[in-house]
């Protein structure tokens, strides 16, 4: 944190009202202001949002839901705890986020939502997808600020966005989520749903709120969101010029709309890599803990082929240039004798 996001923490503790309160409702403003109008609500995670957004969709239980196998958990834990039913699909040859022929063979009357993240900051094949009449919810939690090619913000094309504010998110604030929609009736029914308390008794809802502790934290990021984005892109470039055939991005059948992640694909024993790299100060991990279909089922070949070759690379944008520097001699030496 720099100085003024300190003391944007600091201004939210002496106001002595540490919970949901007039912190949560100026991060809502400053984030419908920044996607053009949209209604926003504020969460206390990612996942509560993912949550709260199927809830607000009216997705049954029962029902199925679509997600891609090479994504966290969070998505299989929203959908199950809303009663719903997970049904893993396989990424694109060559790239981490679904598009429409992941999802066509699936999509039948069972098929409640889709949920669509910008895996790494790599764009999702949305367009496709929002004509199938299926609510789509485009997680948006590695890749808010990315922008599509005809100028419009990743989040604004599926039903609902999803945001997240974990520290090691774009705009990190400790934890906390938010709802994105240009639907007054889903935002509505997000806000009655946040919040159990002082209302009448209402099936689902729960306590999701944000404090304002973060909010004012994830309110002073969004100011610099665009200085982190250029950041991460200088440290990328920097990347792709020391790590050559070994670069992602550059291989990738997906526009990164947002480096999130800098991705390494290599050949040969990844737990080996992450190990000497480890023992030399570089601590890398593989971007996504487990593939889902490894416990749910289904038949993922592009998914495993990223499992087992995708390095992700620390690509903080508080990284100084003579640590990245760092970086790229540590991880050239090691992938010298790679094939």
């Amino acid at each position: 944190m720099d100085a003024r996001e300190l003391d944007a923490v600091v201004a939210a503790l002496k106001q002595g009202h540490f919970s949901q309160g007039e912190e949560v409702r100026r991060l809502e403003e400053a984030l419908s202001k920044f996607y053009g109008g949209a209604e926003v609500v504020a969460v206390s995670s990612g996942t509560a949002a993912l949550y709260l957004a199927l809830a607000a969709l009216g997705v049954p239980k029962t029902k199925r839901v679509i997600i891609p196998s090479y994504t966290c958990n969070s998505l299989y834990a929203a959908v199950t705890a809303l009663g719903s039913l997970p049904v893993c699909v396989d990424v694109p040859e060559g790239g981490p986020s679904l598009v429409f022929e992941s999802v066509r063979l699936e999509l039948d009357g069972s098929i409640a939502a889709l949920i669509v993240p910008h895996t790494c900051g790599y764009q999702a094949g949305m367009e496709e997808m929002c004509k199938t009449g299926i609510p789509v919810i485009e997680d948006c939690a590695q890749a808010v600020g990315g922008v599509y090619p005809d100028g419009s913000l990743l989040g604004s094309k599926g039903d609902v966005a999803v945001l997240s504010f974990y520290g090691t998110k774009l705009l990190p604030a400790g934890e906390g989520g938010a709802c994105v929609t240009k639907n007054p009736s889903v935002a509505a029914t997000l806000r009655s749903l946040r919040n159990c308390d002082e209302s009448d008794p209402l099936p689902g809802a729960f306590n999701f709120k944000m404090s304002d502790i973060g909010a004012a934290l994830a309110c002073a990021k969004l100011k610099r969101l665009q200085e982190a984005i250029d950041r991460r892109e200088q440290i990328a470039a920097r990347y792709d010029e020391a790590f050559g055939r070994f670069s992602f991005r550059r291989r990738a059948s997906q526009k990164q709309a947002v480096c999130f992640r800098y991705l390494l694909e290599i050949d040969g024993e990844v737990d080996g890599f992450l190990a000497q790299a480890e023992l030399q100060g570089i601590v890398c991990r593989r971007p996504i803990w487990k593939p889902l279909h490894h416990s749910l089922g289904g038949h993922c070949p592009h998914t495993e082929r990223l499992e087992k070759t995708l390095v992700s690379v620390p690509i903080y944008p508080n990284l100084e240039q003579e640590e990245v520097e760092g970086v790229c001699k540590t991880l050239s030496a090691l992938l010298k004798h790679r094939p």
